[in-house]
C-alpha cells in the first residue's frame, strides 16, 4: 500500500527515539524512515508548531514531530547531518547532569543506551552524551528544539532494601557491581511517585514529593535556558511516567508542553500537559513505520488503534 497517499491531517504522529544504532533503531533503518518522510512531503514540526496545532491551528500538510530522549551524542554525529541533508527538524529532551563537558572526549561509534547509563551511574562517564556546545550548535542551526528530560533521570527507592537477587537494569548497577553492599531497595522512576526516606523509615508525603519534583524540574529548566540563551518550556517524562503531583510541579516550573509515552491522537484539544507519543523500536521494519505514521495521522484511527492496544 502507498501509505503516503493516504496520510491524514487531523493528528500529528509524535515519534520517540533514543539512540540511533547500538540497541536503538539501526542507522540504516532510521535513514530509510527519514528519507520516506521527506519524499512523502511530510512536514516535521518543531515544538512551537506542535503547540499551535494543539491550540487549533490546522495542518496544511501531513506532519510528524520527531523527538529524541536523553540527548546522546549520536544526535550530533548521525541525526543532525541527515536532518540537514533532508530539510528535517526535531526536538531533543536533555538530561542536565548527563551533558558532557565542552572539549571532553566523545564516544565514538554506536551508543548502547543501557551501557551508557550504567557507565554514568558507576563512574560519572558522560562521553555518550552531547556536550553543551554541541547542543547549542544544533539548537542555533534550527535542527533540534530543546526540552527537559529532568535534571537527573534517576530511579529512587520505593521501600526498604530487601532485594538480594539484583535486577539487571542499569539503575541497580551500584548494588550489582558491589559499589553499594547489601540488599537493594526496589527502584522506580523518581518523578513517577513518592520515594522512600530511608533515614525516617517511611515514604514521602505528596507535599514532600511535590517539592522535590518542582526543584528538579525548575533547576533543569533554568540550567538549560542559561546554557542556550532561550526559553525551554517543554518536558518529556523519563520512562514516560509522571504523577499527578509531578504534573502540578511541571506546570509550576513553567513547563507548558509535557510529553508522555501513552498512545493516542495528537491534535486540537489534546491536553498539552499529557501529549501522547509512539516509541519507534529497533526491530520494526519499514512497513510498521509507514503504517503507524498513517494510523496516527488520522485522529479517529489513532484513537481506535490506541484503545485496541491498551
Amino acid at each position: 500500500m502507498g501509505w503516503a497517499e493516504w496520510l491524514g491531517r487531523s493528528s500529528v504522529p509524535v515519534l520517540c527515539y533514543h539512540n540511533i544504532g547500538g540497541n536503538g533503531v539501526p542507522l540504516a533503518a532510521f535513514t530509510e524512515q527519514m528519507r520516506w518522510l521527506a519524499a512523502s512531503g511530510v512536514r516535521t514540526l518543531g515544538l512551537g508548531e506542535l503547540r499551535r496545532v494543539l491550540a487549533g491551528e490546522p495542518l496544511s500538510a501531513p506532519a510528524v514531530c520527531l523527538t529524541f530522549d536523553d540527548g546522546f551524542c549520536d544526535l550530533y554525529t548521525r541525526v543532525a547531518p541527515l536532518f540537514a541533508q533532508l530539510g528535517l527538524r526535531g526536538a531533543v529532551f536533555v538530561i542536565n547532569n548527563r551533558l558532557r563537558a565542552d572539549g571532553a572526549p566523545r564516544h565514538e561509534g554506536e551508543v548502547v543506551a543501557d551501557a551508557a547509563h550504567e557507565a554514568f551511574t558507576l563512574a560519572g562517564d558522560r562521553s555518550a552524551w552531547l556536550s553543551g556546545a554541541e547542543l547549542r550548535e544544533l539548537a542555533d542551526a534550527g535542527l533540534l528544539d530543546v526540552g527537559s528530560h529532568s535534571l537527573t533521570h534517576a530511579m529512587g527507592p520505593t521501600g526498604r532494601a530487601e532485594l538480594t537477587d539484583i535486577p539487571k537494569h542499569w539503575a541497580y548497577a551500584p548494588w550489582r557491581e558491589g559499589a553499594r553492599p547489601g540488599p537493594a531497595p526496589r527502584l522506580a522512576p523518581e518523578l513517577a511517585g513518592p520515594l522512600w526516606r530511608q533515614g525516617q523509615g517511611r515514604a514521602e508525603t505528596e507535599a514532600e514529593m511535590h517539592a522535590r519534583v518542582l526543584d528538579n524540574l525548575a533547576r533543569s529548566r533554568q540550567g538549560l535556558e542559561t546554557l542556550l540563551g532561550r526559553p525551554v518550556t517543554a518536558l518529556a517524562w523519563p520512562w514516560g511516567q509522571g504523577h499527578p503531583m509531578a504534573r502540578r510541579a511541571a506546570r509550576e516550573a513553567g513547563l507548558d508542553l509535557v510529553l508522555t509515552l501513552r498512545r493516542g491522537p495528537v491534535g486540537p484539544g489534546t491536553d498539552p500537559l499529557a501529549v501522547p507519543r509512539l516509541e519507534v523500536r529497533r526491530a520494526k521494519g519499514p512497513g510498521w513505520f509507514r503504517s503507524r505514521v498513517f494510523l496516527h495521522s488520522r485522529a479517529g484511527l489513532a484513537r481506535a488503534y490506541s484503545a485496541m492496544r491498551v
